[in-house]
């Protein structure tokens, strides 16, 4: 027995008890009961009850109850799961799709005048940029910050310039309909090309110093120069073809620019930190938000991103 079948059940059982239960306390009709008969018992020495039959408006307030719950009960689906959907036919996905469509509906005739205009157009106009900072808010805030700077430590800066997947139309459009390493093996991989955390070998931890080394020199750090050519051939060896051979990304593979000073997983880019990401790397998951935001909401939030970054 399914736990839905199990509470319908018990929920008839209630309602065929109550009115059972009603007719039985008010079948007496005013021939039957005596008026002004006082019940034998008392409280507090003087307090008396006078057995008077309930009010007939009572009564009837009671059998419309029940029958309001018979009603809901037949009307509504949930007495026996997905067995009975009720004779309205009624979901909450139903519902859900219903009142989805009527807002796709409006707000398309409200982003339509928007439809002809780059973003670069509409990160110049205030209502745009108002509309995009109003859904950014109530659906990007809780991972990039109400102030769009990184809810915490590894979700990414929206108001610098690093962008990790390119900050024009095209790459904002595409971040946020489709995401980002939304596939399970998307991403750095666990030691990147440097070494092999699963057959580890005894010059690894040599390798990982100086490759982590010559990425915090990229990033505008004085680091001890010595072995400064063989930290960089190492690092051409294993890591150009995601973040360049001058260390600024490649945003067609989502690979992060390493020669600013703009650090997602560590606070200052101390080695340590470096270290850790390579040998075993955080990769965040930006999800689509195609099914959510239709492609008008999806424009004005690109714009309002793009306006972030690109002031006047």
């Amino acid at each position: 027995m399914t736990v839905a079948l199990f509470i319908g059940i018990v929920t008839i059982i209630h309602i065929v008890g109550y009115a059972v239960f009603v007719y039985w306390t008010t079948r007496l009709s005013p021939e039957d009961v005596p008026d002004g008969e006082v019940i034998d018992h008392t409280w507090d020495g003087d307090l008396r009850e006078v057995n008077n039959l309930s009010p007939r408006w009572i009564v009837v307030l009671f059998y419309a109850m029940i029958l309001f719950g018979a009603v809901y009960l037949l009307a509504y689906p949930g007495v026996f799961g997905d067995k009975f959907q009720g004779f309205l036919g009624w979901s909450q996905i139903g519902q859900y799709e219903k009142e989805k469509a009527e807002d796709d509906s409006r707000s398309e005739t409200y982003f339509r005048v928007y439809a002809d205009k780059s973003i670069e157009e509409l990160a110049k106009m205030p209502a745009a940029v108002a509309s995009g900072q109003r859904i950014f808010l109530n659906n990007c805030a809780v991972c990039h910050g109400q102030n769009a700077k990184g809810a915490a430590l590894g979700y990414p800066d929206l108001t610098d310039d690093d962008w990790i997947w390119g900050g024009d139309e095209a790459a904002l459009i595409a971040t946020i309909t489709h995401g980002r390493n939304t596939i399970p093996g998307q991403g750095m991989p666990a030691g990147g090309a440097l070494i092999d955390v699963n057959n580890p070998q005894p010059d690894d931890e040599h390798k990982l110093d100086a490759v982590a080394h010559y990425v915090r020199q990229l990033g505008g750090h004085d680091v001890d120069a010595t072995l400064a050519e063989e930290r960089k051939i190492l690092y051409e060896q294993t890591c150009i073809a995601c973040h360049g051979a001058d260390g600024t990304g490649n945003t067609l593979l989502g690979g992060p620019n390493l020669a600013d000073d703009i650090w997602l997983y560590s606070v200052d880019g101390n080695i340590e930190d470096i270290k850790a990401q390579i040998v075993n790397p955080v990769n965040n998951v930006m999800p689509a938000w195609q099914e959510w935001l239709n492609e008008g909401r999806i424009k004005v939030v690109a714009a309002y991103v793009y306006s972030l970054s690109n002031k006047e």
